[in-house]
């Protein structure tokens, strides 16, 4: 089933519910489904097709905060999956379970495996590996009815080779990469009297990465074979800091600002025939960014979501100069 079918049969699944329950007057759910679209300006066709579904253990409450912030505010259990197509990877596929179990005590825990297929036939992808698979947990407390803490670790992993042999030369490679992430955030909103309130976020990320890549290629065009061996391992630490704020000026309606702070420091080794080298390059940048978003409430049932981000302050060639944007129809029941 490809995309446009998936996405055509899940809006007409959500009319089709919309329809027949109209006559249902509560203001709690605990099914939700989304169709997203995301994308740029810059390159509207490389973006994102996203179909996810979440289910919540106890009712949650559509009068409590922001339609956007209703299962966070909920602070239920859940659990979720997504399946995504990404364009920017040639129609790559990611594949995602997850939940979150909440304790009586305010207490929660989460845990997601994420596994990604690569398509990458006519697509420039460095790493030779046929998917990649990732997991996580984290450890979190609801300090208040609106604020949680939480702590958070994600793995992942992949490795691929391949061959070619003819009269002319053969060609072997393999890769392998690996990647920790270690995470601490705080998500807090805080009612307003005269509008629906602020919606803070704070997250501190370090992120250890490692990428292996070795090459053999003979040539058989001369009267001797001449051996070409390459490898290179590169090895980056980096902290990332990111901080939102968006004020939902109605419970449909916000406009926010953020800043994403980076600092990186890689270190590579090369070796080749013409010799063996080694690279470091320690770096930090830093942006910011402007958006709004529009939650429109069509029916009890069925509602469709609208946003846009602006990005400033990136340094570089390739900086995009248009808006990030997006669209999802979203059906609860």
């Amino acid at each position: 089933m490809n995309k446009k079918t998936l996405s055509l049969a899940v809006l007409l699944a959500l009319v089709a519910t919309s329809a027949n329950a109209n006559d249902n007057s509560s203001n709690t759910y605990q099914h939700e489904a989304n169709v997203t679209f995301g994308s740029h300006t810059d390159n509207f066709d490389n973006g994102l097709w996203s179909l996810d579904y979440r289910f919540y253990f106890s009712p949650v409450d559509t009068d409590n905060g922001p339609y956007a912030l209703n299962g966070f505010l909920a602070q239920e259990s859940n659990l979720g999956a997504q399946y995504a197509q990404i364009r920017t990877l040639d129609n790559s596929a990611l594949y995602r379970i997850d939940g979150t179990y909440v304790i009586n005590s305010k207490w929660f825990v989460a845990a997601n495996y994420n596994e990604v297929d690569f398509d990458d036939e006519g697509a420039l992808i460095i790493s030779l590996a046929d998917d990649m698979s990732e997991y996580g947990f984290s450890l979190g407390y609801y300090f208040n009815p609106t604020s949680e803490f939480s702590l958070s670790y994600q793995a992942g992993s992949a490795s691929g080779s391949s061959s070619f042999d003819n009269d002319i030369y053969s060609h072997s490679a393999s890769s392998e990469s690996d990647n920790k992430k270690y995470s601490a955030q705080v998500h807090s909103f805080v009612p307003l009297a005269s509008f629906s309130g602020l919606d803070f976020l704070a997250k501190w990320s370090y992120i250890d990465s490692s990428y292996d890549y070795s090459r053999e290629m003979t040539d058989k065009t001369s009267n001797e074979i001449i051996e070409r061996n390459y490898q290179s391992k590169t090895d980056s630490d980096n902290n990332i800091v990111n901080l939102t704020a968006d004020w939902y000026i109605t419970k449909s309606w916000s406009v926010g600002a953020g800043y994403l702070w980076g600092q990186y420091d890689t270190k590579s080794h090369y070796v080749n025939p013409d010799g063996d080298y080694q690279f470091s390059h320690d770096d930090s940048n830093s942006s910011y960014s402007i958006s709004t978003s529009y939650w429109w409430q069509i029916s009890q049932l069925f509602a469709a979501n609208f946003s846009a981000a602006k990005q400033f302050g990136l340094d570089g060639d390739n900086t995009p100069d248009g808006f990030a944007i997006g669209a999802s129809i979203n059906g609860r029941f």
